[in-house]
């Protein structure tokens, strides 16, 4: 197999019919780019190397790229790393962070964010999938997701049945998806299992970048044959390539190669070679032409002078194309489409999508089913907190009622105030950080709002937090021997799983702002100790503070959860003065100790458990507002 084989290789017509065309006509959509340039802001190097003192560049991306995709073809962008393949991919699906100029038409309407999620699904190079789900459970949940509310589960089921064939997935149809720690499909299945999921709303474009990144060559043929059958169909595709085998360059219908943000040819596949030959660069026997050109248009950064004379080449050859008579007949095609009536039909392409009820309940099964999945996770979720007590027990002992009992007192509190929230840190830590990529994906998508999936999570982790903090308030109120009254254990249980709950609510906020899970950790970390600091009064009386700090405490929630602790501890409490040191106050009651150190507790225990309330119901709050401001992040 050499260039001249490419040259005579077969070129099918393809005729996709689309409503809208003339009596007896078939016309053929096309999605059409009209001088896009799209420009991003960055620093000028690294942090480490001073690029945050000084001001930030703007990068011309994109430089007014042209181009006629129809669809019913297999389309290939290829370049090197750095040629904007990729920013080309988020322009057509507005995932793009940067300015754009130019204009944009599918199907007689102009392309904006809203009717573009309507049509176009897009494939990211990475397969962010829950790895504890099967491939069956997962495409069913996404089709719950994604189809309408009104399909039938057995409709459901059949278009899930039908992607699974279409995409060669039945015989791991019941197998575990798998990820870094858990085994699972490879990594050719999982990237099919990726496409499927765009395949389930029957998309009219479908994008994806670089699907064949990391695969055996094999595995990349057998997918990329996949991608040309869905192209027979009548969808649009178009996929972003780096180094693509020859063999699969001969099933590509059209290729487009770009250098630095240009596109250096667009055509037909079989016209590459003939193309460049005519340019003076032909490609040797046993060559494969998609390496040779790919060569000639990257800029070699070796030395200075191969960049140069490189960089050269390069204008050449942009230059040459857009006088040639290939970019004159895109342009001409391109302007046709401009011209034509614009008419809004993008909103009749997919019905309306399924239920809030609907999704909410998917989000909140799937995020079951994913967790029970794993035994280390949901072994941890339950009784990592409760494996604490028995070291607080073996540390502090039954509680005495002795005057020495009442430091004893104190660090049993200290601990009850501040075990649930950490722990609530790391059970958000670990465990939420994938369930928030998912979302930023599906979220991007607009399958379902921030708000929604935070509630969703909220719901789920509710029954294991109530039940880890079931067991740890009662290993460590009754092993301790605490005030014995069920009613004070009560309100004890209350509190502990309201701690719980704003540790991770709080830990989920700051997460929404910080990507790295470690920063996000530290800064939650530095959160709770202030609040510990300033607001408890185990560390320091807060009657001796400074009168700031006096008002900074009204802010932190562990002075309100320590107030109803100490309350429901010392209340009633009886304390005996016989091994008291000569010389030292005895404090014969708990009353006593109230009134000297938290004056007001008893008097306040409503309007307390009132605020304990309002700052877990405002974390969730923080949390919906933070990833509401800022916005869903695009994951490469």
């Amino acid at each position: 197999m050499d260039c001249k084989t490419l040259v005579d290789m077969p070129t099918t017509p393809r005729t996709t019919p689309v409503p809208g065309g003339q009596s007896g006509q078939t016309t053929y959509p096309t999605l059409v780019l009209q001088d896009i340039n799209y420009y991003v802001t960055c620093r000028p190097g690294p942090w480490w190397k001073g690029g945050c003192f000084r001001g930030k560049q703007v990068k011309h991306v994109l430089q007014n790229v042209t181009l006629d995709l129809p669809a019913g073809q297999l389309i290939a962008v290829a370049g090197s790393s750095g040629s904007g393949k990729t920013s080309l991919l988020d322009i057509i699906t507005f995932r793009n962070e940067g300015y754009v100029t130019g204009k944009m038409a599918y199907k007689g309407l102009h392309c904006t964010k809203d009717n573009m999620q309507k049509i176009c699904s897009y494939v990211i190079q990475a397969d962010r999938l829950l790895p504890n789900l099967t491939v069956l459970e997962t495409l069913i949940y996404y089709a719950y997701l994604k189809l309408p509310g009104e399909t039938k589960k057995s409709k459901l089921e059949e278009t899930v049945e039908s992607v699974i064939s279409r995409m060669g997935l039945k015989g791991v149809a019941d197998s575990r998806v798998g990820g870094a720690v858990v085994r699972g499909i490879s990594g050719g299945e999982r990237r099919r299992v990726t496409i499927a999921i765009q395949l389930l709303q029957e998309p009219d474009i479908l994008l994806l970048d670089e699907p064949t990144t990391g695969l055996d060559s094999f595995t990349a043929r057998h997918l990329v044959a996949s991608l040309q059958q869905l192209a027979r169909q009548g969808t649009l595709v178009v996929l972003s390539l780096h180094q693509p085998r020859y063999d699969i360059v001969r099933m590509l219908d059209q290729t487009i190669l770009m250098s630095k943000g240009q596109v250096v040819y667009s055509g037909t596949t079989s016209n590459l070679v003939p193309y460049f030959t005519n340019l003076g660069h032909e490609c040797p026997s046993y060559t494969n032409p998609m390496d040779r050109y790919m060569d000639i248009i990257s800029v070699d950064h070796a030395n200075s002078e191969n960049r140069l004379n490189s960089a050269q080449r390069l204008q050449t050859l942009v230059e040459a194309y857009q006088a040639s008579d290939l970019f004159a007949a895109t342009r001409e095609k391109v302007a046709e489409q401009m011209r034509g009536n614009f008419v809004q039909v993008g909103k009749s392409y997919r019905p309306s999508g399924p239920s809030w009820f609907r999704v909410f309940l998917t989000l909140v099964s799937r995020m079951h089913v994913n967790l029970y999945r794993s035994p280390m996770d949901l072994l941890g979720r339950l009784f990592l907190m409760p494996v604490f007590c028995p070291f607080l027990l073996m540390f502090l002992g039954q509680m005495k009622h002795n005057q020495k009992s009442i430091q004893d007192r104190i660090g049993l509190l200290y601990q009850s105030g501040h075990v649930p929230p950490y722990f609530g840190l790391f059970n958000a830590i670990g465990l939420f950080v994938a369930l928030r990529n998912h979302f930023y994906r599906e979220g991007f998508e607009g399958l379902y709002s921030s708000t929604t999936f935070l509630l969703a999570y909220t719901v789920h982790i509710a029954p294991f937090m109530a039940l880890s903090g079931v067991i740890f308030s009662s290993v460590l109120y009754w092993g301790a021997g605490m005030n014995p009254v069920a009613d004070h254990f009560a309100k004890y249980l209350a509190v502990v799983l309201m701690l719980h709950l704003s540790g991770e609510l709080l830990t989920v906020a700051i997460m929404g702002i910080f990507k790295n899970p470690r920063l996000a950790s530290n800064t939650t970390s530095l959160i709770f100790a202030a609040a510990s600091l300033i607001g408890s009064g185990f560390l320091r009386s807060l009657q001796n503070m400074l009168q700031v700090l006096k008002y900074m405490s009204w802010m932190s929630f562990l002075k309100y959860s320590s107030e109803i602790f100490v309350a429901l501890e010392f209340h009633n409490l009886n304390l005996t003065c016989e091994d008291q040191m000569q010389g030292l106050p005895c404090i014969p009651s708990g009353e006593i100790f109230i009134d000297s150190n938290y004056p007001g507790a008893l008097d306040h225990e409503a309007r307390n458990f009132q605020v304990m309330a309002a700052f877990t119901v405002g974390f969730f709050a923080l949390a919906a507002v933070v990833f509401r401001m800022v916005g869903i992040r695009i994951l490469q």
